[in-house]
């Protein structure tokens, strides 16, 4: 990876398709098995954040780590694997200090979804997307999910609806 004086970090391209209607995504690991996809037109930014530098913020659900200053603005930190069923951050064998966020901006409020690392850019045609059959996952998590690819290796990439996300945060 190679940082810009931006302090965003530049990351591969990974081309997967050659024709149709190509999207751009985000790869991320989800938990030790499964890997994440965010669309890149819902990426304001990526950054890493220590966390000493998120506010926690008491009586709120347990995937919600708390605020942070970014730019002047505050912003909800949000545990994505937390949110979506796995070991919330705090809880896990190995707790990191730091992890990287993915910023989104949805109807003008930004919020950092924290995974522990951002893998690479990949491109994948939107036709190829699979629906997650009923019997896959559990309801609660099928609902932030629009669907998912199957990687060069056959591993599904579970692709991320940040609208879902950040109509969660609202309702609390």
């Amino acid at each position: 990876m190679v940082q810009g004086n931006d302090g965003f970090k530049a990351l591969p391209i990974l081309e997967n398709s050659s024709q149709g209607n190509n999207q751009r995504f985000l790869r991320f690991p989800l938990n030790g098995k499964v890997n994440g996809l965010l669309p890149l037109a819902d990426l304001r930014g990526v950054i890493q954040v220590a966390l000493t530098e998120i506010l926690p913020v008491p009586q709120v659900a347990e995937f919600l780590l708390g605020i942070m200053n970014w730019r002047g603005e505050a912003i909800w930190i949000l545990d994505l694997a937390g949110l979506l069923g796995a070991t919330h951050w705090c809880r896990r064998e190995n707790v990191r200090n730091s992890g990287m966020a993915m910023l989104v901006q949805i109807q003008n409020q930004t919020v950092g979804l924290l995974v522990e690392q951002v893998n690479t850019i990949e491109v994948y045609d939107s036709q190829e997307r699979l629906a997650i059959s009923a019997s896959m996952l559990p309801a609660r998590l099928k609902s932030f999910l629009q669907g998912y690819f199957m990687d060069a290796q056959g591993s599904p990439l579970m692709l991320v609806d940040t609208h879902t996300v950040i109509q969660t945060l609202q309702s609390f």
